[in-house]
């Protein structure tokens, strides 16, 4: 191999590692963020300089964004991973561990508990897994390197720098998701600013490491933001009679039963009080499974924008309310 090559190959390789390894502080958009922290925030600009010194540009946290299993896998395929025999036994077991505080949360924010259970077994199989990439480099990543989506995570890491700073952590130890979701619920930050709760009254709010607190603060985040309706269904089972339109995919309830018929859809049982609905298409490894979804399942929307994620949370929480 002549020099020449071997210079080529040894730029290309210490661009790719400048890439990885790069000092954030450096540059100009991050230099702006900081400044703009300091102005609005009153953040000390060297403090946030060395964090964003230390922090890492994430490739693989890009590479997986682009590739989330809600959006290429068919219901079939996601229940099959999220409602497992395995997910159902820790659930159990979180339970028998948590009732009271699930039926106390329930009590205070309408919120079943086998829903609250079922969601934080989703997340994070009850606490197994909550995430071991560094917020601040997840976070960094998203804001300054994924365009299609910075303005979200610019925000986010905003409320991960403010919430570090009023729950005193140090921003560099934590960690999360790929998108910078914390804790056993996996809040964003903005979330854990608003939502989360000291649900055993110890006098910090911590739904990182403390289960009792991620139960209240489950449930308060479908209270306030989901504006989740007590003693209302989520969904119901729907059945093909004849298709005649397809069907829209969206969370916010907008047809009523005379439109069932125009759908070519019909239900097994009433539908209550003659609630708005949405229709749920979920594709199955040959053909559809259909529902119709109510106000409750657009609440639970508000975790993630993804009806195989919901309707996951329902047929788990359906699972988990005989150990209630």
């Amino acid at each position: 191999m002549n020099l020449k090559k071997v210079a080529i190959i040894f730029s290309l390789t210490f661009s790719s590692f400048q890439a990885i390894y790069a000092d954030y502080s450096s540059r100009e958009d991050v230099s702006d963020f900081i400044k703009y922290m300091s102005k609005k925030h009153d953040f000390d600009t060297s403090y946030l300089e060395s964090i964003f010194a230390n922090a890492l540009l994430q490739e693989r946290v890009i590479r997986i964004m682009d590739r989330q299993p809600e959006g290429t896998m068919t219901w079939s395929r996601y229940k099959e991973i999220m409602v497992t025999e395995s997910r159902i036994a820790a659930g159990k077991e979180f339970i028998s561990s948590h009732k009271q505080d699930l039926k106390r949360a329930e009590s205070i924010y309408g919120v079943p508990a086998e829903i609250i259970a079922s969601i934080i077994g989703i997340e994070t199989r009850y606490g197994r897994i909550k995430g071991n990439i560094r917020v601040i480099d997840s976070l960094s990543t998203l804001a300054f390197d994924y365009p299609r989506r910075s303005k979200f995570f610019k925000i986010q890491l905003e409320e991960f720098l403010l919430l570090s700073k009023e729950e005193q952590f140090n921003p560099e130890e934590i960690k999360g998701s790929i998108a910078g979701a914390m804790g056993y619920g996996q809040f964003m930050p903005d979330s854990y600013r608003d939502y989360a709760v000291d649900f055993d009254q110890d006098g910090v709010r911590d739904i990182l490491n403390n289960p009792v607190d991620a139960i209240g603060s489950v449930a308060n985040f479908l209270n306030k933001k989901g504006k989740w309706k007590p003693n209302t269904p989520i969904a119901i089972k729907a059945i093909v009679v004849n298709q005649n339109e397809s069907i829209k995919s969206t969370f916010k309830p907008y047809m009523t039963t005379i439109d069932l018929g125009k759908l070519g859809l019909e239900t097994s049982e009433a539908i209550p009080g003659n609630l708005k609905f949405v229709p749920i298409s979920l594709e199955l490894s040959e053909g559809y499974e259909y529902w119709l979804g109510f106000d409750n399942y657009n609440s639970l929307s508000r975790y993630n924008r993804s009806k195989l994620y919901v309707m996951a949370v329902y047929e788990l929480s359906n699972v988990l309310s005989q150990y209630l």
